[in-house]
């Protein structure tokens, strides 16, 4: 299994008022500061998708010896959305970044689910006819499709399951955040959605329960269901990112090593 650094787990220095970390710079913090070589970017930080940029992007990870095996997507809109002229247009949204994942080499982007977690079988359907277009069209680009459990109707893990089956297509994948689900269903809800797993997001912090999450567990609850790829650090911290990534990247490690995962 390899550690990887999520571009969310510093989101306050691309965020900051004063010199903001750019894409450019990214790869280099994550070799130098971090002793990673892998990476998901967010596509909220690239500068531009012209190919021009990305170009640079892709020779920047290059150069810092950082592979970016994939990318988050937000903002593309909802892809359970009950109006057919709007759902159109969001699964074209989406669609846009496989220009961009191809540039930059990467095995697969995610997009989220849009919709509720208690929509019925109408909702459901939707949502599955939106990420079977995407597979389709991931198929041709060799380049996979993926879903978190990031709200509204990936709130469920099980309504995810359905979604992932009812999709039935190779390049459809999950990407699970152990952040993410409520702390009473964490290990269950991951476990339902690691068999289809491009990669994982391990967090220590959550919104609903304080403290620092049982890593070594997570870690199980990962590597019991055959996943082999990469889990990237998506959590620095609530107060400085340089001592939470650190922090994290050494538990991740030690849980590894250990015969407890």
């Amino acid at each position: 299994m390899r550690i990887g650094l999520a571009g969310w787990a510093i989101v306050r220095r691309f965020k900051a008022e004063t010199n903001p970390l750019t894409m450019l710079d990214f790869f280099g913090v994550v070799k130098n500061e971090f002793d990673l070589d892998t990476v998901e970017i967010n596509n909220v930080f690239l500068a531009s998708t012209d190919a021009a940029y990305l170009a640079q992007v892709k020779q920047a990870a290059a150069d810092a010896g950082v592979e970016i095996e994939g990318m988050a997507v937000d903002g593309t809109g909802d892809l359970s959305v009950a109006d057919e002229a709007q759902r159109r247009q969001h699964i074209a949204n989406a669609m846009a970044y496989f220009d961009v994942a191809e540039a930059l080499g990467m095995k697969y982007f995610r997009v989220n689910t849009g919709g509720t977690a208690d929509g019925g079988q109408e909702m459901l359907d939707r949502c599955i006819d939106s990420f079977r277009q995407l597979a389709e069209e991931g198929a041709k680009r060799g380049i996979c499709i993926a879903t978190e459990n990031h709200g509204g109707l990936s709130t469920d893990p099980d309504m995810m399951v359905k979604l992932v089956q009812g999709v039935n297509h190779p390049m459809m994948k999950t990407l699970p955040d152990t952040g993410n689900f409520p702390e009473e269903i964490l290990f269950d809800g991951i476990a339902k959605i690691m068999p289809w797993a491009a990669n994982a997001h391990v967090k220590w912090s959550r919104r609903d329960a304080p403290g620092k999450r049982d890593i070594p567990g997570i870690l199980k609850v990962i590597k019991d269901s055959g996943f082999d790829g990469s889990v990237f650090i998506e959590d620095g911290g609530p107060v400085c990112d340089h001592r939470g990534v650190l922090e994290l990247k050494g538990a991740l490690m030690a849980a590894l090593n250990s015969s407890l995962v």
